[in-house]
């Protein structure tokens, strides 16, 4: 049963249902990956009933975890991946926990996987991003990025409020291990 929809509308004001999800979360990704593309001037919104599927901190945690193990990006695509989905919600308020476990999923679900042994060097990366330190080249891998976000978002104050900023931290900024 699809509770959640993700509807458009256009520039005329038309509105049109684009897909049903199953679950909230699911939803709001569906409205990210589409936020993510090309600049339009449509309008998205996810409708349904306000329960949450994450209704705490630590089971946003868990749906951070439990995202399919798939694939193995390289921390570069997966942050990339990460910016372009989470671009739409920087100036936005508070996010609810929901949006927060959509960035990861959105992000998780769009990330461009490589093949084997076609792993950018620390060097090529490092140089692409301008040695920005909080994109600085790293050994990890994506996966390794999710459980420290998941690992993070379980110590936090669950009554703080988290930002898309806040989000770009917790992916961007793990401690490297040697």
């Amino acid at each position: 049963m699809n509770e959640w929809e993700l509807w458009r509308q256009d520039d005329n004001g038309a509105r049109f249902r684009i897909r049903g999800y199953a679950d909230r979360v699911a939803a709001i990704a569906g409205r990210l990956v589409i936020e993510s593309g090309i600049p339009h001037k449509q309008l998205y919104w996810v409708a349904g009933p306000r329960v949450p599927s994450c209704p705490t901190l630590a089971a946003t945690a868990d749906l951070i975890q439990a995202l399919p193990a798939d694939r193995d990006p390289s921390t570069a695509a997966f942050l990339a991946a990460f910016d372009r989905v989470g671009a739409s919600l920087r100036d936005d308020g508070p996010l609810d926990f929901d949006t927060i476990a959509a960035v990861f999923r959105a992000a998780w679900d769009t990330v461009e996987s490589e093949p084997a042994g076609g792993r950018e060097s620390e060097a090529e990366d490092g140089s692409r991003r301008g040695g920005d330190p909080a994109h600085a080249p790293d050994l990890d891998r994506a996966r390794d990025r999710l459980d420290h976000a998941a690992a993070a978002l379980r110590t936090r104050d669950p009554h703080a409020a988290l930002r898309g900023q806040d989000l770009v931290g917790l992916v961007a900024h793990v401690p490297h291990r040697r």
